[in-house]
């Protein structure tokens, strides 16, 4: 039987994720299907499908499956920061990023992230577990250097890059919108990674109410910016 922390987690907290995060594309397409606007909007989409995903699989108990969709899940939730740093890198220098660069990179990432499967016994789901997703700490490290050293820091050295050639006050406004949201959303991914990896079912259950703010904070990555793009 689900126990209260999971329940909350998944279907109030994450819940509300996904349906935020399958509404944002279609808020953002409405505006134009340039380039800008199309990584936004995966960048969310991505995030709501793996919360989706999430909620099927949370009442399945067969292993197999489970561990396919909750690899999936993450792999997802994981390769939403690629489209999110193309977007970013678009906005410094829409000439010099061309759109095989931009693949290319989503191509690397997205390789790099499945190496995830390649760690023997990564994650552990089924009956002994409860069905929650226990990592090991190869497969924590690992995800945690691929999503940093890939997306992480690269999207927050050229955030700060761009901030500090701003001489307007009102698109550095903007963009600090965007830094709340950028950093909400790496609290959450760290956030959700130091959990799986704990296996502990208190610090579960605080994480799940400590991530519910960051769905405002995600919303301002598209207050910030997103909402200029036409």
């Amino acid at each position: 039987m689900m126990d209260l922390a999971r329940f909350i987690q998944i279907y109030i907290v994450q819940g509300l994720f996904a349906l935020f995060f399958l509404y944002m594309p279609y808020k953002i397409i409405k505006r134009g299907k340039k380039r800008l606007n199309l990584y936004l909007s995966s960048f969310y989409l991505s995030w709501g499908i793996a919360g989706i995903i999430n909620m099927i699989y949370a009442n399945i108990f067969n292993k197999t499956i489970v561990y396919i969709m909750h690899f999936i899940t993450y792999y997802l939730s994981c390769l939403s920061m690629g489209f999110l740093l193309i977007f970013i890198l678009i906005l410094k220098s829409d000439k010099q990023i061309t759109q095989r660069i931009q693949f290319f990179i989503l191509i690397i990432y997205g390789f790099m992230l499945l190496g995830l499967l390649l760690i023997p016994d990564g994650i552990i789901i089924n009956e002994s577990t409860n069905w929650k997703p226990n990592w090991n700490i190869a497969f924590a490290v690992y995800a945690i250097i691929v999503c940093s050293s890939i997306a992480i820091i690269p999207i927050t050295y050229l955030s700060i890059s761009i901030y500090g050639k701003f001489e307007s006050e009102y698109l550095k406004k903007k963009w600090e919108y965007l830094f709340i949201g950028i950093f909400g959303y790496f609290f959450l991914f760290y956030g959700t990674t130091f959990s799986n990896a704990l296996h502990n079912d208190l610090f579960r259950f605080v994480w799940s109410l400590i991530s519910l703010p960051c769905l405002i904070s995600l919303y301002l990555i598209y207050h910030g910016l997103g909402r200029q793009l036409e």
